[in-house]
């Protein structure tokens, strides 16, 4: 069975408890909250944005709510379905298209012209070959058009310091195998390959260049370890305030559970 055949089936389970899981983790709640600052700070109203891997379409109705216009895929019709059911009950379908579409195959959305593509949480660390796809998403852009990728980093301050003092050094260092891991995913295994932000950048240098860099989660613990925010939830709020406040800055920026960064088209 293939690695992306896997990854809808796995996709496709947890479709219907996927936003229970994340409206209850605060930590997810609070980096979904930066990642949306960064989206208001790239686009504005009016723009046409290509969403990948949308998931249950909780960035889409963020963004349709701003007055942008999105056009959502994800490889799971499962998740397909919970985004058109969201937007017919809000009566926004309108504003936003869904439809199941795997990376390989965003060559075959009808659209062309989007401000920008985006892709939150790490679903481009399913993949490890972006040639096809990077293609893609050129053609899909306006000549001044954005890419903004929400990934897992390679090097987590936290994985590393809270497996190690566990003396679980397998799992402090996971992030750093070259052919991936199967990571839990609400209770499914996905393969998953984590990359630094320049591995990552460089993966589409031939279509675009890196604009910006920000952590997300350097400060603060990985959203797995929710335990640590519930125990200490004051120090940990401090923590995500400074992260708020450092996320740009070199060289913190290029570490972290998560980093989000933000390309223009050549």
């Amino acid at each position: 069975m293939s690695g992306s055949l896997d990854t809808k089936q796995a996709f496709g389970k947890i479709a219907a408890s996927y936003d229970s899981y994340d409206n209850k983790n605060e930590i997810l709640q609070w980096m979904r909250g930066v990642v949306h600052d960064v989206y208001l700070n790239e686009l504005k109203p009016g723009d046409k944005v290509l969403e990948l891997n949308a998931g249950t379409g909780t960035d889409a109705l963020f963004l349709a709510r701003s007055g942008i216009k999105v056009y959502a895929t994800d490889i799971s019709q499962e998740m397909v379905e919970l985004i058109k059911e969201k937007t017919e009950r809000e009566n926004i379908d309108n504003i936003i298209d869904a439809k199941a579409l795997s990376f390989d195959e965003i060559g075959q959305v009808e659209e062309a012209g989007f401000d920008a593509v985006i892709s939150n949480f790490g679903g481009l660390n399913c993949i490890n070959n972006f040639d096809r796809l990077q293609k893609a998403l050129s053609e899909k852009l306006t000549d001044e058009g954005k890419f903004i990728a929400v990934v897992m980093n390679k090097f987590c301050p936290w994985e590393i310091f809270y497996y190690s003092i566990k003396l679980n050094f397998k799992n402090a260092f996971r992030r750093f195998k070259k052919d991936g891991f199967y990571a839990n995913l609400n209770g499914e295994k996905v393969l998953t390959y984590y990359y630094s932000p320049s591995s990552f950048g460089g993966f589409f240098k031939n279509n675009f260049r890196i604009r910006k860099i920000y952590t997300l989660g350097y400060f603060t613990p990985p959203p797995y370890l929710i335990g640590i925010y519930k125990r200490f939830k004051p120090l940990v709020k401090l923590w995500m305030a400074m992260d708020k406040f450092t996320k740009g800055i070199f060289p913190l920026n290029r570490f972290g559970d998560h980093f989000i960064i933000v390309m223009t088209k050549k």
